[in-house]
């Protein structure tokens, strides 16, 4: 029995992972692999935040999984919940933990994706707007700075430490104490396709590719959410997010790539690069993480 647990990072292809899983869940169990449905979400992303909840018996949790395992002839499983990179409070280690109690530390491995620290940087803050992000206090943010993409780059300093991009630091972070035997680290800007790494990877058949999720919302969409978020709240915004994100049309609005820069929503690719030569060491250090531990 093998057990791999995805860990994120946020914004880098975790919804897709996990809706091709989900959607090809009896081909794959045929093929020896298990995505669990024991503390998975149901529905949404379907992915196994549940295993993070506030005093959840890790123990038991384990062993849910592994009776489905074994109740479904599947030698290995995959969890996933992109929270495990961003989580604080030693869940990830305990749940490595709970099954390397149960089958050994070489049983266990983790899998972490990343990308290209410009893209990483715009695709987290539209999701920040959205939703949030990163545990970044929204109601602090929206009260105490413009709300813009600078401010997010600040605020993500402030609070984790070091910058986005510095995946090394992020992933050394989540990976404290966890028993593994080993970290895989995939760039998804030299992986054309996921799902054919994935199959790959796993030894799986061709599965059917997932529904895309998380769609890029127009900037003319994000300023609007923004500014509602800074006019009303974040709590009132979060009742009403569905409707303003899929009933709300500005298109024709006329909303220029020029006015967003200057609204804060982007920073230019170049300002960026000159202002965190750096951000390609920490992408590279974190690709040399790959490998035994």
């Amino acid at each position: 029995m093998h057990v791999t647990i995805h860990i994120g990072l946020p914004k880098c292809a975790s919804s897709s992972l996990q809706g091709y899983f989900a959607d090809n869940d009896a081909l794959f169990r045929n093929a020896g692999l298990l995505y669990p449905v024991s503390h998975r979400q149901e529905d949404g992303y379907r992915h196994h935040d549940p295993l993070l909840a506030s005093g959840l018996d890790v123990a038991a949790a384990a062993d849910d999984i592994l009776q489905e395992a074994e109740a479904s002839g599947c030698r290995r499983v995959l969890l996933s919940a992109e929270q495990f990179s961003s989580d604080r409070t030693g869940k990830l280690a305990a749940v490595a933990g709970a099954f390397a109690d149960r089958l050994s530390p070489d049983a266990v491995s983790c899998l972490c994706l990343i990308r290209d620290p410009v893209a990483m940087l715009r695709s987290s803050y539209q999701q920040f707007v959205r939703a949030g992000l990163w545990r970044i206090d929204r109601q602090a943010f929206y009260q105490t700075t413009d709300a813009s993409m600078e401010a997010y780059i600040q605020e993500f300093h402030r609070l984790w430490g070091c910058h986005w991009f510095a995946y090394d630091q992020l992933i050394t972070r989540a990976m404290a104490g966890v028993p593994a035997s080993g970290l895989q680290v995939w760039d998804l800007d030299q992986t054309p396709s996921l799902t054919e790494r994935l199959n790959a990877h796993f030894n799986l058949p061709d599965g059917t590719a997932a529904e895309v999720r998380n769609t890029r919302l127009p900037q003319v969409k994000i300023q609007f959410l923004r500014r509602f978020q800074q006019d009303f709240g974040h709590k009132i915004y979060d009742r009403n997010r569905p409707a303003l994100i899929r009933r709300v049309n500005l298109s024709g609005s006329g909303y220029t790539p020029e006015q967003a820069l200057l609204d804060g929503l982007d920073l230019p690719d170049g300002q960026l690069q000159q202002r965190f030569p750096q951000m390609q060491t920490h992408k590279l250090k974190a690709l040399a993480m790959s490998g035994p531990r």
